[in-house]
């Protein structure tokens, strides 16, 4: 059963919640990989798209 949807607001909460995480970690992310992420909280793209779209940014194409 698919997860449901979170509003924008949710979403970018969560991805929120995790940048100190990251930080101790000594990662930090982009502004655009958040909003991939916020994306795809919110059910509104698949990890298949996302990883196309990752795969595209580093110039590899996925079918």
């Amino acid at each position: 059963m698919p997860a449901p949807h979170k509003t924008e607001a949710e979403a970018r909460a969560a991805v929120a919640q995790m940048e100190p995480i990251m930080a101790i970690e000594g990662r930090q992310m982009s502004d655009r990989d958040k909003d991939l992420l916020v994306d795809l909280i919110r059910g509104v793209i698949t990890p298949s798209e996302v990883a196309a779209v990752i795969a595209g940014e580093a110039g590899y194409e996925l079918d």
